[in-house]
């Protein structure tokens, strides 16, 4: 592994490639790095159905023919031991490994503490034991392992990138096995050369809005669509934390490649300042599903309600649609981050950012354009294109 004035040559490590932040930070990682290989550890039953499942990344990330050719199919398990592989093939993979990026995790909120550790926290063990491996032999060597800003839990105030345990509970599985696993991270960076990133809720990139994994916003926005949203349950006051998906991958870029950052645990987070309030999220979400009807009308607002003041507060026709749609599940998934707000600090590496000329994008216009994409791309409507001719698109109000 050679690092020249910022580029690396040589071969990359990249777990998570299939997953929404995967495979947008690829096509930036080969295209800053024009010499580098990728070795894209990814799962299937087989190595047919890995190699289908990697190739369907590489569609979405818009690679071509030469682009391709420099991405690898590692076909493995990032939370087995050696990932998987033999002793040979794990330690020749080692030997030429200079940087690993690992952004693979379950995000499923709903399994059980048990099964998320063992995707998120073994993973983090397995990465950790190849990269003493790796480092050995590499003078150039860094790890950039992707956590979350909900290592934070149920915490509430400032929320500090140097903080990670003050006695907080957990939301869900999820939050609690990324909180262990970025223990483990912290702990191996006295031995390892590291960068921890904590990333909020990641929204689509910010020029098209095209997004791979839909789930959190973009689960409510379907059941808009398709009228299942009787009530709308959460504090119309409070900013969730969203960020567009090429922000985090181009801040991770910078980081990487900057010895400074080495031993850092940055926010890639908007900021309450930046952040836009569930009010304005479900009317900007409602005024988009109107304007790609050509009459204009699309599905009626509902009341918003505290998710707490539900049950008192609803009318009882209301709460009998709310108890046979499926918001009723989704509120079991994400209540909590419908009821309040987090404020997470990350003033000092948006301004390092900037420097750079990474600028936090617009949060709004990001969401839009996002929600176009899901609508058109993922539930079954004609794309942004049609409203256009239509005359029904416009930007956000």
């Amino acid at each position: 592994m050679n690092l020249t004035g910022g580029k690396i040559s040589g071969t990359v490590l990249l777990t998570g490639v299939t997953g929404g932040l995967g495979a947008e930070l690829l096509p930036r990682l080969l295209r800053r790095h024009p010499d580098c290989e990728v070795a894209a550890l990814t799962r299937g039953g087989t190595p047919r159905q890995a190699q289908d499942r990697l190739e369907a990344a590489l569609d979405f990330a818009r690679l071509g023919p030469e682009e391709r050719a420099r991405v690898s199919l590692l076909h493995g398990d990032v939370s087995h031991p050696r990932f998987g592989l033999s002793d040979a093939d794990w330690r020749a993979l080692a030997s030429r490994v200079g940087r690993v990026f690992h952004l693979a995790a379950s995000v499923d909120f709903d399994l059980p503490l048990a099964e998320s550790r063992a995707a998120n926290v073994d993973s983090a063990r397995e990465v950790l034991a190849f990269c003493g491996e790796a480092a050995r032999g590499m003078r150039d060597f860094r790890l950039n392992y992707v956590s979350t800003a909900y290592v934070s839990g149920r915490r509430r105030g400032r929320l500090m990138e140097d903080e990670l345990y003050l006695g907080q509970t957990f939301c869900n599985g999820y939050e609690q096995s990324k909180f262990e696993a970025e223990q483990l991270v912290r702990q191996a960076a006295a031995r390892l050369p590291l960068t921890i990133y904590r990333p909020s809720q990641i929204i689509g990139e910010s020029s098209e809005g095209r997004i791979r994994k839909f789930f959190g916003y973009y689960e409510f926005l379907k059941l808009a669509e398709r009228g299942r949203m009787p009530v709308l349950p959460a504090d119309p006051l409070a900013r969730p934390d969203l960020v567009p998906a090429d922000y985090v991958c181009e801040a991770m870029l910078h980081f990487d490649a900057d010895p400074g950052a080495v031993g850092r645990c940055y926010h890639l987070t908007a900021g309450l300042e930046r952040s836009l309030s569930f009010e304005r999220i479900f009317s900007q979400m409602y005024r988009e599903l109107a304007a790609r009807r050509l009459d204009g009308k699309g599905p009626a607002k509902p009341r918003m309600f505290r998710p707490e003041e539900l049950e008192w507060m609803a009318s009882p026709e209301e709460l009998r649609r709310f108890h046979l749609s499926p918001l009723k599940l989704l509120l079991r998934t994400y209540r909590a981050y419908l009821e309040s707000e987090r404020d997470f600090d990350c003033e000092a590496t948006q301004a390092s950012l900037a420097r750079a000329g990474i600028a936090l994008p617009d949060i709004e216009s990001a969401l839009w354009l996002s929600a176009g994409y899901a609508l058109g791309a993922r539930f079954g409507q004609t794309g942004r294109a049609g409203a256009a001719r239509s005359g029904a698109a416009r930007q956000p109000a």
